[in-house]
This record gives C-alpha cells, structure tokens and sequence, in this order.
C-alpha cells in the first residue's frame, strides 16, 4: 500500500512510500526535481536541497554561511538532522565522541576548509590518548556520516572523508560456557526466579535489555512462543523501554520444555501478576546492574570463572551450532541483520559439526 502525505504548494513537493524508502517529488517550471531516503524527512530536505539549486540557476551554491565552523555544522547535524534517525543509546554515543573527541581537535576549523588529514588527526589523536580500537572505529562512522550528508545536500562541494583511514577494531576474548557449566547453573538454580533469568540468556540468547523488556504477554506458555518486541534501555540515569534497533531484531522463538517449566516456576512465585518477566519486587524495571551482579553471583556460587553476561549469547548460540543447528537459523533466534554477524562472531570452538563433515568424508573415501 501507498502512503501519500497532502500534496504542498510549488517548491515543497509532496512525499509517498515506496518500498522500504520515501520518495519526495517537487515540480519546478516543467521540471520533475525528486528524492529518496529510508527516512521521510531526510527524503523531503534532500528533494528542498535540490530545488534551491534548481531556481539559483543551477549553480551550486552553499545553503549555509561559509565561514560557519566545523564545530557548529556537526552539533546541529547530529542533534537536529540525524538524532531522529537513530536509536537513543546510539546518539548518545555519537554525542559523547562528538563533544569529547571530534569537536575540541577540528571544531574551530572552516568547515569548507575541512580536509581528510584533519579527520585523520581525530583518529591519531584518540589513539594516541589510548582510546580503544571500538572508539576510534565509532568515531569515523560519525565524521563519514556527517561529511557525505554535508556534500550531498551541497554544503561542501567534496567529500574530505572519502578514502579516510579504515581502523581495524581489535576484538575482545569471547569465552561460552561449556555444555558441563551450563548444566550445572540450570540445575542448581532450579525452581527459583534466577532459574528462568538464566534459560533466557543461555537457552534463548536474548540480549540483557531484550530480556529486562520481556512481559508475560509476549509468552504463550501454552504455544511455547517467546515473542521479542521491546528492549529496556537506561539514558541518563532515566530508565525506559524502547523498540528494537532492526526488523530482524524483533523475532519470535521457540521455548523448549525446560524453559517452559522454568518460566511457570518463576511465575507461580511472583506476587502481584507483574507485566514484566523479570521485575523487581515492586514490579519496576530490574536495573541491568542488578541484573548483572546476580549473574556474576551465580557464577561464583556454581565455581565457574567470571564471564561477561552478553557470554552467555555466546554460549547460547555455540551450543545450536554444536548440534548440527545451521547458521540461519541460529541468526534468526538471536535476532542478528544478517547470518554473516553470527559465523564470525557468535560461533565459538564447536567442534561438534566439524568432527560430523571428516566423518562424512571418511565414509565417502571408504
């Protein structure tokens, strides 16, 4: 179906859906001026942009003051052009690498000045203050986005991003619990709220705020769906639910017959029929550091070497694969953009399907 917003007068155009993008389309003395984005405002100030140019006579000419800094172009782009474009937690990120790192090395730079060996010196410069691999990468990801935006709407007549140094992101050890360890923290914390807590993040694979976001009405017990539709999110101090970064974020997975048992144990116990699975007494949002520290808790208690809790997607997705699971839909439970992320992340020392491919082999060559 075709979303089609009120047709505006001569200059503003009009916008529809098409596919998965926006489509804006401005008539202009004969002329068809249009414009695409996945975002329906982005769609409408790039079809804006291009009409200004359009009545100048053709010429490309600056929307903005020439002598405007670097400093004031990349704030007002990231807080009132791409904020609503991306998730909160993803702005604020951006914002901290902007007024931390980004601004106080080029802000008082020209921005038609702008040149790649200034946004090199960004990357030595955080690199130097022994900033991560991660950091540097995320800072690069903000001055390309901010750089194309500002040639492609015509603010800078080239791109001083382009063929700017990639960084090689240095990944951190990953260690999945063992099939043995697994076992031993489902059976010792059987029958109690963490007993559930737990088959969520080692059965399931659900992300930390997908399951702190869990309600009971996205469970049917009866059906053994688990539907993910919502994650908690903690911004500011503010604590509040958000919707999931990408469509194949949001996913419905099949509980098994344990986790079943564990999810009706739990809810038996809990007081109050709270919306949330996993709630605090007063039927509050858990806090993630809470959260946490009762995973690292049940680690010691069950003599397992501290892991991290996203460790425990690790494990969750190492164990399917273990068992001759394919790759697709491993992705899919765990609700990864694409199957490429889960082979070269989430798979880790299964040797399970290997040891079955050489037994193959072995019987073909006999």
């Amino acid at each position: 179906m075709t979303e089609v917003t009120r047709r505006k007068s001569n200059g503003f155009g009009h916008t529809y859906k098409v596919g998965n993008s926006w489509k804006t389309v401005i008539r202009y003395q004969g002329r068809v001026i249009t414009a695409n984005s996945p975002i329906k405002a982005e769609s409408r100030r790039r079809a804006r942009e291009k009409y200004e140019i359009a009545i100048s006579g053709g010429k490309k000419v600056l929307p903005t003051n020439k002598k405007i800094t670097v400093a004031t172009y990349f704030i007002n782009w990231l807080d009132n052009e791409h904020r609503e474009s991306i998730a909160p937690t993803t702005y604020r990120r951006y914002s901290s690498l902007m007024n931390i790192h980004i601004v106080p090395a080029i802000g008082k730079i020209q921005l038609t000045a702008l040149t790649r060996n200034d946004l090199s010196k960004v990357l030595s410069k955080m690199s130097a203050n022994g900033q991560s691999t991660r950091s540097q990468q995320q800072a690069r990801a903000v001055l390309m986005l901010v750089c194309r935006e500002a040639f492609e709407s015509g603010v800078l007549n080239q791109n001083p991003s382009l063929g700017l140094r990639s960084i090689k992101v240095q990944t951190s050890s990953v260690a999945p619990l063992t099939i043995v360890e697994v076992k031993r923290l489902l059976a010792t914390f059987i029958g109690t709220e963490l007993g559930a807590r737990l088959h969520i993040a080692l059965v399931c694979g659900l992300r930390q705020g997908e399951a702190l976001g869990l309600r009971w009405s996205d469970i049917d017990l009866t059906q053994r769906t688990l539907n993910v539709r919502q994650q908690l999110i903690v911004l500011g101090g503010q604590t509040f639910f958000a919707p999931l970064k990408t469509s194949r974020s949001q996913r419905t997975i099949i509980l098994t017959e344990e986790t079943i048992r564990a999810l009706e144990v739990h809810r038996e116990k809990q007081e109050g029929r709270p919306l949330l699975v996993f709630p605090k007494k007063n039927g509050k949002p858990l806090s993630p550091h809470t959260d946490y520290a009762n995973w690292k808790r049940a680690l010691q208690l069950c003599g397992i070497a501290p892991k991290r809790l996203h460790d425990a997607r690790h494990t969750a997705a190492t164990l399917m694969y273990s068992q001759g699971i394919g790759i697709e839909v491993i992705s899919r439970t765990l609700g990864h953009s694409t199957s490429a992320i889960t082979s070269k992340l989430y798979v880790h020392s299964a040797e399970e399907p290997i040891r079955k491919a050489a037994e193959v082999i072995n019987q073909l060559l006999k």
